[in-house]
């Protein structure tokens, strides 16, 4: 079951540095650089958005056709 989200970046946890946390506080992954935690705590909601923009456009679009190419890549 995937962790739920959002996730966030939290410098310090629970006594750990750098660490990716989900909506009920569990700790995802610790020693994360700090110039890369918020992107990676905001995978959920990216992923999400992509999800959004392939639903709603067709295939011959090329936005939906990189969105797509996107989530399939993360799979």
């Amino acid at each position: 079951m995937p962790s739920p989200a959002p996730w966030r970046f939290q410098r310090t946890i629970f006594g750990v540095a750098n660490a990716i946390v989900d909506a009920e506080k569990r700790i995802l992954v610790v020693n994360v650089p700090a110039s890369d935690g918020p992107l990676m705590a905001a995978a959920p909601t990216m992923r999400a958005v992509l999800e959004r923009i392939a639903s709603r456009l067709p295939e011959e679009d090329e936005l939906g056709r990189l969105a797509r190419r996107a989530i399939a890549c993360a799979q």
